[in-house]
């Protein structure tokens, strides 16, 4: 059996490697130079591994560390945590103060009778309504806004289902070496089965199989599996048009924004985690495969306003100084920064998928449905995994498993 693989992000790869095991021939199409999608890691002038998209693994991501280790790759400490960010600037608020907040809140949200779990209700209006001390309110609702890149005026009251994972206090992991090389590793196993260069322009999926065209390319196959953003599926044209209820569900999708700053440093810093409260971006410096701590400090912005707000469509400059009075502790080389966005990639143009208030709940399983021989796979289709590079592996499975004919494993 072929399959025809559209994507070659971290969801395309995984399906395509369980398909190949699975006994099938997949054939990977990939739009972009390179392998990995919105996971790319870059190595700086000074040494430094930087993730310029997905970066840290949670606790309870076990397809992705599972993946990780059938492929040989170890999981490094990064010395600090992504879920224990030191709150600076707003009304303020000791670090103490919020973490007993933060219980407080998983208490409150678990008294019976609470119904911020109704449709239409969002974070903020959940958040506004409990008895926090309002220092720490401001700084949970800047956290929550910066990790799902969204407003929380704008963001589902049942985001907060995840507060547990998003103030999560151990101790974080990345791929040792760099993100990238899971999809680099991925991609090793499957050879010349992918094709870069090729974005596909149209699939046909009638019949006894699935015609699908990369410019001059026309690849014919027995099913395909759909691997890339809803937000760029509409470039896809589809023979014959997409049920109402798939095309309806993909268009539903609603990405957030966001965008990362890396600042090359002079001396080495010890581990870090530091939120801008009022600006909606957090900070670190941590620990590298080998163990020493990077001499480079990443930011993460995220939202559309908090992005509007440093600049970052006019370049790094004004980040740049908000930075520099946020960490003045850091010995800042300010001519080696990058800037990297997810909004400037025309293969995604945007960060990750959220869930507004005015969501569907009914969605998630349309979004992971099948149509004929048309398999739907990435981070928008996991469900409750959704927005992370576990989902991403998740869906690829799930996918690959459904072409198969058995339940994925």
């Amino acid at each position: 059996m072929r399959v025809c693989v559209i994507g070659a992000g971290f969801a395309g790869l995984a399906a395509a490697w369980a398909l190949q095991e699975g006994g099938a021939e997949p054939l990977v199409l990939e739009a972009r130079d390179r392998v990995g999608g919105r996971v790319h890691s870059a190595r700086l002038a000074n040494g430094a591994v930087v993730e310029l998209g997905a970066e840290f693994v949670e606790r309870g991501h076990r397809a992705l560390a599972d993946t990780a280790g059938r492929l040989g790759l170890d999981l490094a400490p990064a010395g600090m945590s992504y879920g224990d960010r030191e709150p600076r600037g707003g009304l303020g608020v000791t670090r103490e103060t919020l973490w007993a907040e933060v219980a407080r809140l998983g208490r409150l949200l678990a008294e019976p009778g609470q119904a911020w779990r109704s449709p239409g209700l969002s974070v903020a209006a959940v958040l506004e309504a409990l008895p926090l001390d309002p220092g720490a309110r401001e700084a949970i609702a800047a956290r929550i806004q910066v990790s799902a890149a969204q407003p929380v005026g704008a963001l589902a009251a049942t985001s907060l289902d995840h507060a547990g994972s998003t103030f999560d206090r151990s101790e974080s992991v990345r791929v040792a070496g760099g993100n990238q090389r899971v999809a680099d590793r991925l991609a090793e196993r499957l050879g010349p089965a992918v094709r870069l260069g090729a974005p596909v322009e149209a699939v046909a999926w009638t019949g006894p199989g699935v015609l699908v065209r990369a410019g001059a390319a026309v690849v014919t196959a027995d099913a395909a599996v759909v691997a890339v953003p809803a937000s760029v599926t509409g470039r896809i044209h589809f023979d014959p048009a997409l049920p109402a209820w798939k095309a309806g569900a993909l268009g539903r999708v609603v990405y957030g924004h966001a965008a990362k700053l890396f600042v090359p440093l002079r001396r080495a810093a010890p581990p870090s985690a530091v939120l801008s409260v009022p600006d909606h971006y957090w900070t670190w410096t941590a620990r590298g495969a080998d163990g020493a701590v990077q001499r480079v400090v990443s930011a993460f912005a995220g939202s559309a306003p908090a992005l509007q707000q440093l600049g970052v469509a006019e370049g790094p400059g004004g980040w740049l100084g908000r930075l520099r009075a946020l960490r003045p502790d850091l010995a800042l080389d300010e001519d080696g920064v990058v800037l990297s966005t997810w909004d400037d990639d025309p293969w995604v143009g945007a960060a990750y998928s959220t869930r507004t208030p005015d969501r569907d709940p009914g969605d998630d399983e349309l979004l992971a449905r099948p149509a004929g021989r048309l398999h739907f796979a990435g981070e928008h289709t996991a469900g409750d995994w959704a927005g992370l590079m576990e989902g991403a592996i998740r869906s690829g499975l799930r996918a690959a498993a459904e072409v198969l004919g058995c339940p994925p494993g």
